[in-house]
């Protein structure tokens, strides 16, 4: 292990590995990412990892257009790997959010992402079998899908350790240490690290790698399941990836013919503890979300729950990350509070804070308005639909 480094990353999933492989790109190579288990192995690796741009704030469309380029052109950026299924997204709204609907579509088609309404039956004609009732608009988007969790998370590490980065799995950090409030150390299982930089970029222990300097950072922490279902033989297989607002589900597409299914918000959370949480699906929501995908696709009655699990999101007030640089602890820098949704944010938010720290502004896109001071500021970022759906 290192005795120094150049900046020290606390967290192993999608946007550690992404703000590593981008630092290391923009010059800044001895880097070192410390993860406490395996990599992917916390938010990450349970993602439904849905790629889509229907945002309703101009910070998170510009990253998720970003994000999606950089999906579509991940083989050539990383030695082949193939990670990104582009199935295209329907996004299924009921009657009565059609005025933000409308609003929304008109701003995303003017930031420069590719998408238009259709008719939900045309959705139908592409889902065999879909229920239409309660559907009142149909959103589409041809490059959106969704990706590989692990695959990305891999990735982006392998090309980051070619690239001179450090990366030490079960090696938790334990206590970060200030001198005059500044970062000095990053104190491990294994040694200490002495550094000017550190990300905290630990998901669901963001909060408690934030106490280590004294921060009580706006976080909540829930449990969040999902389930995967075999469906009957006869069935023709799922092509598309689908948030559906009316039941309040998502589902997608999934190798070997099956087909994930969640359930969105918003609804209550359930307050967890991320050292000590059930990972098991409760049977209520298997049965719960079993009935509301049937609903929407009958021919699913006759499907079979052959899995389930459960998560965590860390999520802040206003269901938007806290990116960027504190105000409070000179040299710590914040990537936590993805809400849900910094899965597909990642490699742009990588990219972004990457930039910050190496230059002094994200260039790519102004990610100013994540600012981890934008609560004391009342400058908090507001969604049109509610809870993830920002």
């Amino acid at each position: 292990m290192r005795k120094t480094a150049d900046a020290v990353i606390i967290g192993g999933g999608a946007l550690g590995s992404s703000i590593l492989y981008h630092l290391t790109t923009k010059g800044l190579r001895n880097v070192v990412l410390l993860e406490k288990g395996e990599l992917c192995s916390g938010g990450t690796g349970d993602s439904a990892a849905i790629v889509r741009q229907h945002y309703s704030n101009e910070v998170s469309i510009l990253l998720v257009k970003k994000s999606v380029e950089i999906f579509h052109h991940f083989p050539e950026i990383f030695d082949g790997a193939q990670v990104f299924h582009n199935t295209g997204w329907f996004f299924l709204v009921p009657p009565e959010a059609g005025a933000v609907f409308q609003e929304n579509m008109a701003r995303l088609q003017r930031l420069g992402v590719r998408t238009w309404e259709i008719t939900p039956q045309e959705a139908a004609a592409d889902i065999p079998g879909l229920n239409t009732a309660g559907i009142g608009r149909v959103a589409f988007e041809p490059d959106s899908g969704y990706a590989e969790p692990y695959g990305m998370v891999s990735a982006f590490v392998a090309k980051a350790k070619a690239q001179g980065a450090e990366v030490l799995t079960y090696t938790p950090a334990r206590n970060i240490r200030l001198e005059q409030g500044r970062i000095s150390t990053v104190v491990t299982d294994q040694g200490e690290i002495s550094t000017p930089i550190v990300v905290n970029a630990a998901g669901p222990w963001g909060k408690e790698v934030g106490r280590w300097v004294g921060l009580d950072l706006p976080l909540e922490i829930s449990r969040e399941q999902e389930i995967m279902v075999e469906p009957p033989a006869d069935m023709p297989p799922l092509r598309r990836t689908v948030s559906n607002m009316v039941d309040r589900t998502y589902f997608r597409p999934e190798a070997g013919g099956l087909i994930l299914v969640g359930v969105g918000h918003p609804k209550e959370n359930e307050a967890a503890d991320p050292n000590n949480y059930r990972r098991g699906a409760n049977q209520e929501f298997v049965e719960d979300t079993a009935r509301r995908i049937a609903h929407r696709i009958p021919a699913l009655e006759r499907g079979k729950v052959i899995k389930s699990w459960a998560g965590l999101y860390d999520i802040t007030p206003d269901w938007n990350m806290l990116l960027g640089k504190s105000d409070e602890v000179e040299g710590l820098y914040l990537s936590v509070g993805g809400s849900g949704h910094s899965f597909k944010l990642a490699p742009a938010m990588g990219l972004c804070l990457a930039e910050l720290i190496v230059d002094g502004k994200a260039s790519t896109v102004d990610i100013t308005p994540l600012r981890p001071s934008r609560f004391s500021d009342n400058a908090a970022l507001r969604s049109t639909y509610g809870g993830n759906r920002a």
